[in-house]
């Protein structure tokens, strides 16, 4: 790597020759070293998206074609209007590097940082969630990686009172040292509270607030935004360590503050840190500002002024406060015994202008740093994509019984209860679908009739094997899910986790699975308010790329508890349908994978046109009250599918499905591809005449598959091969196999 600066001092930086020339261009000079260290934070992938930026303009501009978006990408969290002056702020970050080498500080810091970035919009934290990846789960890495990553998020989030309320894992060995931590958060305000992420008025007080700052997470950015290699351990300094006491305390101080109309503008200081926070707030408001580093509190002595703006220590914010109200503002940190400095005001010179007593260590355009140059990458599909779609769907010598078990029971379908466990999801009043009782996690807004839902996902092996089809499939999927609890989706946010974006297959990936989201988006009327790009998951060790995760997080939204529906079956005798086309795509498939170690075969293609006439089904049969129990076709099928219904109440299925698929498909294509876009309801026994003709109003397919029984076995007839299986042995495995693997885990630590 280059060394820039000044002569007898100078530094290593992350940034290219190219990138260096360019900036002593545009200042007209060599930089100072602190400034370099500030260019090199901001130009990281992390904070600048250079490579990803072209790319990421294919989603539809957010606040200019939806009216109810407030806030869209841009900001440190896309909000949107719901009505009665309410507002919902929400936001999804990656913190996976750092999660790898220290998985609970990575973690617990993961979720720090998300809060800011909702509470900097003026918003009060209401709920987390956290889809996650790791490598397989038998291996004592994997365990240990699950282990302290859930209990960082478990302690973060429990001490600040704030529920999560969903997420997802992911098993596979792409991810064995690349684990993904990825967590998002939701905020509840009102319309005159939002605060935008800006100083856009010359005269405003610049105040730092919350933690004091210290060497930790220095050079954070960088480091998230390269590979793992045999040397990443020395990297260790630049995880954070988070302090959840300090965050409560931050959290209701600042909501408090934002409350007197005095707060013009909010940042908190994750990534980047001070340099991060005040070149974003500056340059992005066309204004300037001038402090004495010095007078930033540090936690340890002698930090110099490039430690101090790079660092990254947590709980720490920035506001811009309107002059006549600084007394007010200051006395309610004091109120809350939180430590505050005030650094300077904002002037209009367009100028970030950095002393150390008398010595000048910055001075610049902000925009230099907020808005880095991009890089226009190549891209190239890989040859080895051919040779995995090609692949065969090998025989078994398995009852389908025995499969359906394996399955049941495989790290990737079983209950994830053992992890939902750990947090404190039911906190507070707003909980009504709570984890495991339905496809999303619902809230209620209190004082309204309103409620809202969020889910988070993708299937990377979908996305492994056709990365636009497997995005678009993200879309639907976790739109199916909010519709699955009688939710309209309403807006999304997202977080790409990718390999090396400088690698051209790499890079095809990312491409194509923007281009699938922004496509799906588009069409279902979805606007996209934010996101995160996170590069560089890769091992150069091991040579191991992560399977692409283009994670979806969907807003859903409706008025009137009457609208919600849960998952599982509620009455013996009630009729079970499937609706959607079964089709052969076994590609990508936790069969292909569970039962024949097998990656490739043909993976799903999404009919967008079919997806959004299935959500206007569902969403218009519930509101006339034809539907008991909603769930969506996800891994494994529709067998496992139903199975999952099942197990609550203990009711079971007598399964008829002579005439209900297409001829050509093999049994196990039947029974375990995971087409996009299924689903299974149960409706009300006399609705059957009702819900075959809303279904042909809305060209929806639709099939009546079976009826509910109180048995415990489920009878499958009607195939080449009828057979029947044990609802109390499937709901014994689904529940067991976590719990088994971690507890014996933590035994032999």
């Amino acid at each position: 790597m280059p060394y820039v600066g000044e002569e007898g001092n100078k530094i290593e930086v992350d940034l290219t020759e190219e990138e260096i020339d360019k900036i002593k261009s545009l200042l007209g000079r060599n930089a100072y070293n602190t400034e370099w260290g500030m260019f090199d934070i901001m130009g990281s992938e992390h904070c600048s998206y250079k490579s990803s930026r072209p790319k990421l303009k294919l989603f539809e501009p957010a606040e200019e074609n939806y009216d109810y978006v407030l806030a869209g990408p841009g900001q440190d969290a896309g909000v949107i209007e719901i009505g009665d002056g309410y507002c919902i702020a929400f936001r999804i970050e990656s913190h996976n590097h750092p999660s790898a080498l220290e998985p609970y500080h990575g973690a617990a810091t993961g979720i720090g940082g998300i809060i800011r970035d909702i509470l900097c919009m003026g918003m009060r934290p209401i709920a987390l969630l956290d889809p996650l990846r790791f490598g397989k789960l038998e291996k004592s890495h994997t365990q240990w990686l699950l282990k302290y990553v859930v209990k960082g998020i478990a302690d973060y989030g429990n001490c600040t009172g704030i529920p999560t309320i969903g997420g997802e894992v992911e098993f596979d060995d792409s991810f064995g040292n690349n684990c993904l931590v990825n967590v998002a958060c939701i905020g509840v305000g009102k319309v005159e509270d939002l605060a935008p992420s800006r100083a856009n008025k010359p005269g405003d007080y610049a105040i730092l607030m919350g933690n004091s700052t210290g060497r930790d997470g220095i050079h954070g950015v960088t480091f998230a935004s390269k590979t793992l290699t045999e040397n990443s351990e020395a990297d260790r300094p630049a995880v954070q360590i988070a302090d959840p006491f300090e965050k409560k305390l931050i959290i209701e101080a600042t909501i408090e503050a934002v409350k007197t109309g005095f707060v013009r503008g909010l940042k908190d200081l994750g990534g980047g840190g001070l340099s991060c926070a005040l070149s974003e707030l500056t340059g992005d408001g066309g204004t300037g500002v001038e402090f004495d580093v010095n007078k930033v509190f540090t936690r340890e002595p002698n930090m110099t002024p490039f430690e101090i703006m790079l660092s990254e220590s947590q709980e720490r914010m920035m506001f811009i406060v309107k002059a006549e109200g600084l007394e007010t503002i200051l006395k309610i940190f004091e109120k809350f015994e939180l430590t505050y400095v005030v650094l300077g005001r904002t002037d209009n010179s367009k100028i970030l202008r950095v002393k150390d007593g008398e010595k000048t260590v910055v001075e610049l355009n902000p925009v230099l740093l907020s808005d880095f140059p991009v890089i226009i990458r190549n891209e190239q599909r890989p040859d080895y994509l051919d040779e995995l779609l090609y692949q065969k769907t090998p025989k078994t010598n398995l009852k389908f019984d025995e499969i359906v078990y394996r399955l049941i029971g495989s790290e990737n379908i079983c209950s994830k209860e053992w992890i939902y466990r750990q947090y404190d999801h039911e906190v507070g009043v707003r909980s009504v679908i709570k984890c495991g009782e339905g496809d999303s996690g619902v809230l209620r807004i209190i004082g309204t009739n309103k409620f809202i839902s969020a889910s988070v996902g993708c299937n990377s092996k979908h996305s492994y094997l056709d990365p636009y089809e497997g995005a678009k499939g993200a879309v639907a999927e976790v739109g199916s899910n909010i519709v699955s609890n009688g939710l309209k989706p309403i807006a999304m946010v997202n977080c790409c986790n990718f390999g090396n974006p400088e690698k051209p297959s790499s890079f095809w990936y990312f491409a194509k699975s923007v281009e699938g989201m922004a496509d799906a988006l588009k069409f279902l009327k979805i606007p996209c308010v934010g996101g995160n790009v996170s590069f560089y998951n890769e091992d150069e060790v091991l040579q191991k790329v992560v399977k692409p995760t283009p994670i979806v997080m969907l807003l859903g939204y409706t008025e009137g508890e009457k609208n919600l529906i849960t998952l599982p079956f509620k009455e013996i005798g009630n009729p079970i349908f499937l609706i959607g086309e079964t089709k052969n795509e076994l590609g990508g498939s936790e069969y292909h994978s569970v039962i024949h170690n097998l990656e490739g075969g043909i993976s799903p293609k999404v009919d967008l046109d079919y997806i959004k006439k299935s959500w206007d089904f569902i969403l218009d049969a519930n509101k006339k009250g034809f539907i008991r129990a909603v769930h969506d076709v996800n891994k494994g099928g529709f067998l496992i599918t139903i199975l999952e219904m099942c197990f609550k109440n203990e009711m079971s299925a007598d399964l008829n499905l002579i005439g209900c698929f297409d001829d050509n498909l093999t049994q196990e294509q039947i029974l375990f591809s995971e087409s996009v876009g299924r689903f299974i309801i149960e409706i009300s026994i006399n609705k059957e005449e009702e819900i075959y003709e809303l279904s042909e109003k809305f060209n929806v397919p639709l099939k009546k598959i079976g009826v509910i029984i109180d048995e415990k076995q489920i009878k499958v007839n009607g195939l080449a091969e009828n057979f029947n299986f044990d609802i109390i042995k499937a709901k014994e495995i689904y529940y067991s196999t976590l719990p088994r693997i971690m507890e014996g885990a933590s035994s032999k630590s």
